[in-house]
């Protein structure tokens, strides 16, 4: 039983990974390529050239409002919903617990996961509509304290976060290239812009450098990496080191201590994850829907 307690309970960070890098980047990416300021003639701005055929910025939206639009419209019509009802309902989600669930779905991503999401507001928005419909379907259920008290001990080390870095990095495959890339780093090149540029690591090398919150404990990433964040202050980077992708200079952003979370500091999120393993059916936001005066772009919600 106590196994089953720890797979389900692993799997709900697991179920916000996938949610976040299907949805929540693709909001990020519609508020990015159609921020305020954008020029009348901005549709027609050429965005990608293919010998002597052009992708224009209108064209590229609207192939993103065909394949993804209602996923998208959908999610934040959701994070309005739960908002009107937190207010309607009394609900609260407060920093503190947005920062908690913040943290322990870090310790749980793996690297390309963490370089593929959105920025820490976009996360935290979405962590707040889910804890909100959580907090929704779940104040009614009764569970005894010793219920309470033994799930947190049967599961006690996931709610331990290690330390972590914040990293970025830049792969390059020779000395000389090293030595290029801290020669323009040197002189006042960004780091982000250098690991567009010269970096061989593709999935990084796209988001300008960014690896994400690295646990000091992981083994997943090369234990050169680490040895190197540790090596500098945050803000700083660090001499090329040899990794198994190659020579690797590593920026850290910034560090962040481990936390133990105490069984009252998450009482309530144990509350919730029990009530919701006792539920039959699964509820949604879209079940609050008509509550409300919603009129959208694709009808009734299926």
């Amino acid at each position: 039983m106590a196994e089953v307690r720890k797979r389900r309970l692993k799997a709900k960070p697991l179920l916000y990974i996938i949610g976040f890098l299907m949805v929540t980047n693709l909001i990020f990416l519609i508020g990015w390529i159609t921020k305020d300021g954008a020029p009348p003639s901005a549709e027609a701005e050429v965005v990608a050239q293919v010998g002597d055929d052009e992708v224009t910025r209108q064209e590229w939206l609207h192939a993103i409002e065909v394949r993804h639009g209602k996923e998208v419209l959908q999610q934040l019509i959701n994070q309005s919903v739960m908002e009107q009802s937190a207010e309607k309902y009394d609900v609260a989600v407060s920093e503190e617990e947005l920062e908690q669930e913040l943290s322990m779905l870090r310790s749980v991503m793996n690297v390309y996961d963490q370089a593929s999401l959105p920025n820490e507001d976009v996360l935290k928005k979405e962590l707040k509509t889910e804890l909100i419909l959580e907090k929704l379907i779940t104040t009614e259920t009764e569970l005894s304290e010793d219920d309470l008290r033994t799930y947190y001990e049967e599961n006690e080390s996931l709610y331990s976060v290690p330390a972590m870095y914040r990293l970025s990095q830049i792969v390059v495959p020779t000395q000389d290239e090293a030595e290029q890339a801290l020669e323009e780093l040197n002189n006042g090149s960004s780091f982000e812009a250098v690991a567009r540029e010269r970096s061989i690591d593709p999935v990084t090398a796209s988001q300008g450098g960014q690896l994400g919150f690295i646990p000091e404990n992981t083994e997943t990433v090369d234990a050169a990496i680490l040895n190197a964040a540790q090596s500098v202050s945050p803000g700083e980077y660090s001499d090329a080191v040899q990794t198994a992708e190659g020579l690797t200079i590593v920026y850290v952003h910034e560090q962040v201590p481990g936390v133990n979370f105490e069984f009252e500091e998450v009482r309530g999120k144990i509350e919730r994850q029990l009530a919701l393993e006792q539920m039959s059916t699964p509820v949604t936001a879209e079940s609050f829907w008509d509550e409300y005066s919603i009129d959208w772009f694709y009808g009734p919600v299926e």
